[in-house]
């Protein structure tokens, strides 16, 4: 299975559950050309193709905190700056 590229995320929490949603997309621009009277014309858009969505408990986001501190105290970064 070829593996999908994610360039940006979203989080949303809703305060009176105990679950959290990731969206996972890929953004990029679309190229689309064109010829009009000889002249070529480039017709950009960004498009967000969505890789993955996944729901995670409470204890789950703990997990997942408790991973992502330690990953970014074995590289050296003071989350407290």
């Amino acid at each position: 299975m070829k593996p999908v590229f994610s360039n940006t995320f979203n989080i949303t929490s809703n305060k009176n559950k105990a679950e959290v949603a990731l969206s996972f997309a890929h953004i990029y621009t679309e190229h689309n050309f064109s010829m009009k009277q000889g002249t070529l014309t480039d017709v950009s858009a960004q498009v967000a193709d969505e890789v993955a969505s996944v729901l995670i408990t409470r204890d789950g986001v703990v997990a997942l905190a408790r991973l992502l501190n330690k990953v970014c105290s074995d590289w050296g970064i003071d989350l407290s700056e």
